[in-house]
């Protein structure tokens, strides 16, 4: 039951069931999920260490809020980590991987088209799981995957833009061409270019709610 309370109040943050910044009640998490206090306690502690909620003391558990610094400073942070996996990573890459990357990259493209954004945000997490388990660094694969998930609210704020779902859904099939090939410059280049637009979007958005001076924490 806890991990399945986890991920549907992982899918509420990420999809603004509880908007940035909001406080998240225990008594109506229990009641909204059929749910123990123990349990949304649980819950609540696992996704504080994924980066999703912070305590506030006197104030209970919210959801996190970054300002676009912040996010600036992860998406620097995911940029080291993941160019540094590419540059790791044996290539070409094993036939079975790719063909398994090919896979979910062709289920994703087919959520993006249907609009199915549930689908199409564990796609591409699994997507970038299978990816970056080839770095032959488990312990980095680990700290992507961590900033990843931290990442998450500030993903989602492009899906419903058609265009740049379009230029991710390339940009999946350009990293499995550079994992079939043999140049690793290629390799670090299309996982290079596949961060930066949620970053950039996360930021003309807060600067709608808050101003543009409203920048830093």
């Amino acid at each position: 039951m806890n991990d399945t309370l986890t991920t549907d109040l992982e899918n509420d943050v990420i999809f603004g069931v509880y908007a940035p910044g909001s406080r998240i009640i225990e008594d109506r998490v229990m009641e909204r999920h059929g749910a123990k206090r123990n349990a949304v306690r649980n819950a609540f502690a696992e996704l504080e260490a994924r980066g999703l909620l912070v305590r506030r003391p006197n104030r209970g558990v919210e959801v996190v809020d970054f300002t676009p610094d912040e996010v600036d400073a992860l998406y620097d942070v995911r940029i080291i980590l993941e160019t540094a996996a590419a540059e790791r990573t044996e290539l070409p890459c094993n036939d079975e991987i790719t063909a398994k990357l090919e896979d979910i990259a062709h289920r994703h493209a087919t959520a993006v088209k249907e609009q199915d954004f549930r689908a199409v945000f564990w796609l591409n997490q699994e997507f970038h799981e299978v990816q970056y388990s080839c770095c032959g660094n488990p312990r980095l694969a680990e700290l992507i995957g961590k900033h990843a998930r931290a990442a998450q609210p500030i993903r989602v704020v492009k899906y419903e833009d058609a265009a740049h779902m379009e230029q991710v859904v390339s940009q999946h099939f350009d990293i499995i061409a550079a994992l079939r090939g043999k140049s690793q410059d290629a390799l670090v280049a299309a996982v290079r270019a596949h961060l930066p637009a949620s970053a950039e979007a996360y930021r003309t958005l807060y600067n709608r709610r808050f101003g543009a001076g409203a920048r830093t924490a």
